[in-house]
């Protein structure tokens, strides 16, 4: 049994994004914003139910990934308000006993160190219910916190319901409540929608709370930007901003050394050992890992790359999907597309792409090279102006160099095809056949200019 049910509010379509995109997935340091909610829940001994709505089937694929946690789903075909979302979980609320969880799916601020102290606050209380407020000098669009002359909670009153007077109140509603499940169940079965926006509000649950003569508590957060609501464009922004300063902050605490926070983009899920030096206008995404020791130069993207320690990224270059091994330089103005693994000690140098193209130990590639599924052989060397051709206009084709070979400068090596261990192609050759282990050849088509077996 579990400790804790959450219900993750998420079937919004968020109108004020302006966008064919349901708001709680789009993204905020690369990742979906309702990813950033599910993950304050990480540690806690919780079942999840996401109320879903527009795009449904859009945020259960996105969230496919987290199977292993216990993630559940309603739906709320009609969005008539906060309370109405609740209510379509109630089958499970029936079945939970003790804490009920509420958050807003669109609230990629918060901590999950703000969860878990929350939580734990209101079950130490042995409160009925406990809401999660904040302070900001500038309170408009969030409900107020009423509270008596004792400073108890007895109203949160909608920015569109507030009095002037009430709409002076400071102290805000976050979205987060943590509800004994009786008393939810009971709020559930008598709530109305008697207010301006004809909805029902799962905020009304206070003043039924203190009809009941319930346990309420409030537990205010220090940072209250973690209550943040993302509802534009212009607010995904300020939490990118937000959220990216405390990334680059914690690598930075972790012994990363970063030139310039304000020109680097770091993704939530990135990882970075220590010692690794990123200089300006480079973007890390996805779950681009890097070892230690490396350096990566101004103006590179890597996108869920695995990078090797004491590596060098040389400016201007791109890695999408793949690996780089130890001691390995890269770039500048390189391209290595998905697929493509570079093993260590090697060099990939400037304007080479590659793609689904394995490069073994100690292998050269240093200037203007295409290779697209390919494999070069330990210690090869790859000449200036070498293209692997290995595409016919309708199938693409496999070419393999052996190791220790050497091809040479502006030769096109034409798929399908292998080139053994220790040959050679002069410069210039168009190699449209299999070349023996230690030949050589050169020409267009290229012929054996030298033949291992004959000099043997």
């Amino acid at each position: 049994m579990t400790d804790l049910l959450s219900i993750i509010l998420a079937a919004g379509k968020g109108t004020r994004m302006k966008s064919d995109k349901i708001k709680v997935l789009h993204p905020v340091a690369g990742k979906p914003i309702i990813k950033h909610v599910l993950n304050t829940l990480d540690g806690l001994n919780s079942k999840i139910v996401n109320v879903v709505g527009h795009q449904k089937e859009k945020v259960q694929a996105e969230l496919e990934d987290l199977d292993m946690w216990d993630l559940n789903y309603v739906v709320q075909s009609e969005q008539l308000g906060t309370g109405h979302a609740v209510k379509q979980a109630e089958s499970y609320i029936a079945e939970h006993e003790g804490a009920v969880l509420v958050l807003y799916g669109d609230t990629p601020l918060l901590r999950k160190e703000t969860i878990a102290e929350f939580v734990k606050e209101h079950q130490q209380n042995n409160s009925d219910l406990t809401v999660m407020t904040a302070f900001f000098d500038n309170p408009e669009g969030y409900g107020r916190i009423v509270k008596d002359q004792e400073g108890n909670l007895t109203a949160i009153v909608e920015e569109k319901d507030a009095a002037p007077e009430t709409k002076k109140i400071k102290e805000v509603n976050s979205g987060v409540n943590c509800i004994d499940s009786e008393l939810l169940q009971d709020f559930i079965a008598n709530m109305d929608n008697n207010n301006a926006q004809q909805e029902y509000y799962l905020t009304d649950i206070i003043e039924f709370a203190v009809n009941k003569n319930k346990k309420i508590n409030t537990y205010t957060v220090q940072d209250a930007d973690e209550i943040i609501g993302i509802n534009s464009r212009k607010q995904q922004a300020e939490a990118e901003q937000i959220l990216r300063s405390r990334i680059i902050d914690q690598h930075l605490t972790n012994g990363v050394t970063i030139i310039d926070p304000e020109t680097t983009f770091i993704d939530a899920e990135v990882e970075i050992e220590q010692d690794v030096t990123i200089y300006p206008f480079n973007y890390l995404e996805g779950k681009t890992k890097v070892a230690k020791n490396t350096v990566i130069n101004q103006n590179c993207k890597l996108k869920n790359a695995i990078i090797g320690k004491n590596v060098e990224i040389l400016s201007n270059t791109i890695i999408k999907e793949s690996k780089v091994g130890d001691g390995t330089n890269v770039g500048p103005f390189a391209y290595l597309r998905p697929g493509s693994i570079v093993e260590d000690n090697c060099k990939i140098g400037d304007f080479v792409e590659l793609k689904k193209t394995t490069v073994k130990s100690g292998a050269k590639v240093p200037h203007l090279c295409y290779a697209g599924d390919a494999e070069i052989g330990e210690r090869t060397n790859i000449g200036a102006g070498t293209i692997f051709a290995n595409y016919d206009g309708e199938n693409k084709f496999q070419i393999k160099v052996g190791k220790d070979a050497f091809i040479g400068s502006d030769s096109i090596l034409i798929a399908p095809l292998t080139i053994g261990d220790q040959a050679k192609t002069a410069a210039g050759s168009v190699v449209t056949k299999d070349v023996n282990s230690g030949d050589t050849v050169m020409g267009v088509p290229a012929r054996i200019y030298k033949s291992q077996k004959q000099e043997d």
